[in-house]
């Protein structure tokens, strides 16, 4: 059931927020400090982060923890790594980190602020209007504006199939499922050449993996 719903059915806030990802969860972070309108979020996921609650276990911000999030609230403490792939730079936060991080905005700034409804587990349907997830009752928003925080699109590997043709007896995973099948196999062919595959290479080696082990087919430059 949603967090704080507006009555039964209708809902009423100044703005209409698809969407509790970074994006959504910045954009309300603003409004809150620089106007008094009120916001209803709508989320499919059952916390705030977007597609960070669906990532790789493994992965980690491409860029230094302060250097994400919302404006109010500090994401890491500025710590320096002494180990691992990243010593002798800023941290890099992970994604249970981050999902945690906006679950605290939500939880210790939006919610108790009064002004913000969060209605988790929902889809938005068309029109300002949505419905639950789990139990199928349909809300209606009268707000003035909606704001897209989905138009990006955002997809990782393990929302969607494989966009080509697998070989029977080949076992093809996202790398969501690397952490259980790393020492089943003597060989592993990562395919792509962005941050989702370089983390995976790295992981594999990580895990004492040789390099002549790993195949890597990049479609296009990383």
């Amino acid at each position: 059931m949603p967090e704080q719903s507006g009555g039964s059915g209708n809902i009423e806030a100044d703005y209409l927020v698809i969407g509790g990802g970074g994006m959504g969860m910045a954009f309300t972070d603003s409004i809150l400090s620089e106007t008094d309108a009120t916001v209803a979020i709508v989320d499919r996921y059952h916390q705030p982060g977007g597609h960070w609650n669906t990532a790789y276990p493994f992965v980690r911000l491409h860029q230094p923890s302060a250097f994400y999030g919302v404006n109010s609230r500090k994401l890491g403490s500025d710590h320096i790594d002494a180990t691992g792939w990243n010593q002798g730079l800023f941290e890099l936060a992970t994604n249970s980190e981050i999902c945690a991080y906006f679950d605290q905005v939500m939880q210790q700034r939006f919610l108790p602020s009064g002004r913000v409804q969060y209605f988790p587990m929902c889809d938005y349907v068309a029109d300002r209007r949505f419905k639950s997830l789990i139990s199928g009752e349909g809300f209606e928003v009268t707000a003035k504006t909606i704001v897209d925080a989905t138009y990006m699109n955002v997809t990782v590997p393990s929302m969607r199939p494989p966009s080509y043709e697998v070989e029977d007896g080949i076992d093809c995973v996202a790398p969501n499922t690397l952490p259980a099948v790393a020492g089943q196999y003597d060989h592993y062919m990562v395919i792509g050449g962005g941050k989702t595959a370089m983390d995976a290479c790295l992981f594999l080696l990580k895990c004492g993996l040789c390099p002549d082990q790993i195949s890597w087919v990049m479609p296009r430059d990383s």
